[in-house]
């Protein structure tokens, strides 16, 4: 019987478990190595880890969360999870494992758009963050691919990273006066046509093809991507969600399913920074590791 099950070993899920390793709790951890963040050549803003690969990020989380005798991890797919009576188990492709809490870090289940070159490019040219990726996309000609809705919120935070900018969206009837005066005033090119093919070399794009028939030079592009948190694992649980798929959490956390608790991006459903995350998963868990306490009495 394990103290807590996190489920996830990115920054909220290591963060989480170390601090329930030092919080004496017995812990395990499961995840697949299957990280969101792999396509990225380094990670940002992280403070003393500026400039990382995930790949060393992660290696030395683990190390660091190794050091705690409580703390066990396990490369394994979760498959689903039963809640019983007042513990839960957890069923992988390799096993099984009871706990009384369970954490869920996975993080998010990420879709890209439909467009030639960007599984190439993604990741090294064309980003979705411009917190994590603008700073190296600055002064470049850039391509900014979003939602309706997200186009004036868009033309103004890219504005501080490039002054060359061309906007792309299906419908941009949503602008208003103001808006394209901003537009106008900030030479924001509009193009209200989709993006169908990122021309590249090597993943560094180099020309971007519309479905209108426009074609554009650009060096560097900010693209919207869509997230859930549908994990197939999760089916079983009944867990309440909003009107947009968010997992609803009661205070820090938790689920409606009691002892059930999201961390990390899984919480938020919108993709955060590492260090957001990690810090996220550090609060919760303490949160986790005082319920096991009480409860302990």
């Amino acid at each position: 019987m394990f103290d807590c099950i996190v489920i996830g070993g990115g920054p909220a899920g290591l963060a989480s478990a170390l601090t329930l390793g030092r919080a004496l709790k017995k812990t395990l951890v499961i995840d697949n190595n299957n990280a969101r963040n792999k396509v990225t050549q380094k990670s940002h803003a992280f403070l003393t880890q500026d400039g990382v690969t995930p790949e060393e990020l992660r290696a030395k989380a683990e190390h660091d969360v190794d050091q705690y005798e409580d703390v066990t991890r396990v490369n394994d797919t979760v498959a689903n999870i039963i809640k019983e009576n007042n513990h839960f188990i957890v069923e992988t492709k390799q096993g099984k494992y009871i706990a009384k809490k369970v954490m869920i870090c996975t993080g998010l289940r990420e879709t890209l758009p439909e467009i030639k070159g960007l599984k190439e490019s993604y990741g090294k040219s064309v980003f979705y963050c411009p917190w994590c990726d603008g700073y190296e996309l600055r002064n470049k000609p850039l391509l900014v691919a979003v939602q309706p809705g997200q186009v004036k919120h868009m033309a103004v935070l890219i504005s501080n990273w490039s002054d060359d900018i061309v906007i792309s969206s299906n419908d941009l009837s949503m602008l208003t006066d103001e808006d394209k005066a901003y537009m106008d005033k900030k030479n924001i090119q509009l193009i209200e046509s989709e993006v169908t093919e990122f021309k590249h070399i090597d993943g560094e794009i180099n020309e971007v093809v519309f479905e209108n028939g426009t074609h554009i030079s650009r060096s560097g592009a900010i693209i919207g991507v869509k997230w859930d948190t549908e994990f197939e694992f999760l089916s079983g649980l009944n867990i309440e969600r909003d009107e947009n798929g968010k997992i609803k959490i009661q205070q820090l956390g938790e689920t409606s399913v009691p002892g059930l608790f999201v961390a990390g991006e899984t919480k938020d459903l919108m993709a955060s920074q590492l260090i957001d995350a990690a810090a996220n998963g550090n609060q919760i868990a303490k949160f986790v590791a005082m319920q096991i306490i009480m409860e302990s009495e």
